[in-house]
């Protein structure tokens, strides 16, 4: 079963739309229990953001007071990415994100990052990007809009919805550093700050992309 969930990855890899991806690197799962510092904070009762991601694990199948996946929170305004282990914050990361990166992603070309909560499809080395965690993007709700969106006259008919929409590194640190949004709709971190999340990114990761 294993082989034949590499082999899909490949195949969807080589299928998707044009984004940040490309065809680059072998999709891998495989996860270290490499870790982050604890957050030393003593909380007596959950933040709204702690609420909203057990809100989350519950609609994704999981025991919030239970199950401790990973989740990853990227906030679009502030740019920022905060990675949990269940409701737990381990650490928060400073990231860029599309060309336009107020928007919600509706189509291919539109250099948009989509918001919503997404699985991993595959991770694997880029020879470009330093490393890559593929999104399932375009989900059923991103084809809701998608079409809701053509009907309203919103995109272009012809347009795609797009996809290898996902979360890596830099060829360029003075770029993120200066805070410019520079991808086609990725999420990009410092490669040194992806390189501490990536080993703990496997299947079972939510990412949680919001405005705010």
């Amino acid at each position: 079963m294993r082989n034949l969930f590499y082999f899909m990855c490949v195949a969807l890899l080589l299928a998707a739309g044009a984004g940040c991806g490309g065809g680059l690197g072998k999709p891998e799962t495989a996860t270290l229990e490499a870790p982050l510092p604890e957050y030393q904070q003593q909380q007596t009762e959950l933040t709204p953001e702690q609420r909203y991601i057990a809100q989350v694990l519950t609609e994704q199948g999981y025991n919030a007071n239970r199950d401790k996946p990973t989740v990853i929170v990227v906030h679009k305004l502030s740019r920022k990415l905060t990675f949990y282990r269940g409701l737990t914050p381990l650490k928060t990361y400073p990231v860029v994100l599309g060309n336009d990166p107020y928007n919600d992603k509706l189509c291919q070309g539109d250099t948009c990052t989509p918001e919503g909560v997404y699985r991993v499809r595959a991770k694997y080395p880029h020879a470009k990007w330093d490393s890559f965690i593929w999104l399932d993007y375009p989900n059923t709700q991103n084809w809701l809009k998608f079409a809701q969106a053509k009907k309203a006259g919103h995109i272009p008919p012809e347009v795609d919805i797009g996809g290898q929409v996902g979360i890596h590194g830099t060829e360029d640190p003075s770029r993120n550093l200066s805070g410019q949004n520079w991808t086609k709709g990725c999420i990009s971190l410092l490669n040194k700050d992806l390189d501490e999340i990536y080993p703990l990114v496997n299947d079972k990761t939510l990412i949680v992309i919001t405005k705010q």
